[in-house]
């Protein structure tokens, strides 16, 4: 968007627009609006004039037709494009919570992440903070409303183990023993299988695994809440998976990490 990259077409439209809410016989009061020196308003109203969007008229700056016209579609321009990504921020008013004090009605609550959720208390400091919306005890939701801040978390990573073809039967040659205390020093919070080759592993690790379907999607949306994810998969599953992980990764603002480790 031209007004927003271009330093000195957005210099224009300002001084267009002071000429465009008040009649100026000087150039100082609009130097002083904008920020910027009066040699410099100087400079760019003879541009201004000379493209016929401002006139001098009985001694006072005014916006010819043109410069109106070109101003309403900049400032248009300028609102649509902040409406589109203000909607792709979600940003929240409201939300809901789990107690970790007991709190009351109307109380400032400080908001943290906690193993993935939302929770507040009364007694601490935070980057983000609600007021709360009803009584709840330790345990209980708290209905948050004039949300402000941003929540201080990190964002979780996720591990992609890659399972030997299940048409080799290399699988029954895995050394599960050395798998699962790999997978304990990754720090992982959550697993999730993508094929029966993965469900077989977990059975034989003697884990329980939290996602078997929509199992890329769980674990972005764990990544997210500053959750660790292991998936497992063969070949083909895990390729899959990375395909539609890194489809979402080009377009998320904070990028989630990722690791292939292959099990041969």
């Amino acid at each position: 968007m031209k007004l927003l990259r271009d330093k000195s077409f957005s210099t224009q439209i300002l001084i267009l627009y002071e000429t465009y809410i008040e009649l100026h016989s000087k150039l100082t009061p609009i130097a002083e609006k904008i920020g910027i020196t009066q040699q410099a308003v100087s400079e760019y109203m003879k541009l201004l004039i000379k493209e016929k969007l401002v006139q001098k008229k009985d001694g006072k700056y005014k916006p010819t037709v043109k410069g109106i016209y070109l101003l309403q579609q900049e400032l248009s321009n300028l609102k649509q494009f902040v409406e589109e990504r203000i909607v792709k921020l979600s940003l929240i008013k409201n939300d809901v919570a789990l107690a970790k004090t007991q709190i009351k009605s109307g109380q400032k609550l400080a908001l943290f992440m906690e193993d993935g959720w939302l929770v507040a208390y009364g007694n601490r400091k935070s980057s983000s903070t609600g007021m709360a919306n009803n009584n709840a005890k330790i345990g209980e939701y708290v209905y948050l409303g004039n949300l402000s801040g941003i929540i201080d978390h990190i964002i979780g990573k996720i591990y992609y183990y890659e399972l030997p073809n299940p048409f080799t039967l290399k699988q029954n040659h895995m050394d599960i023993k050395l798998l699962k205390n790999q997978i304990l020093k990754k720090n992982i919070d959550r697993i999730g299988i993508l094929d029966i080759v993965a469900k077989s592993l977990c059975r034989n690790l003697g884990i329980k695994p939290d996602f078997e379907f929509g199992v890329t999607y769980a674990a972005i949306d764990a990544a997210q809440r500053g959750l660790n994810t292991a998936i497992f998969g063969y070949e083909d599953k895990i390729r899959e998976s990375l395909k539609n992980f890194q489809n979402f990764n080009e377009i998320y603002t904070e990028k989630i990490n990722y690791e292939l480790i292959s099990i041969k």
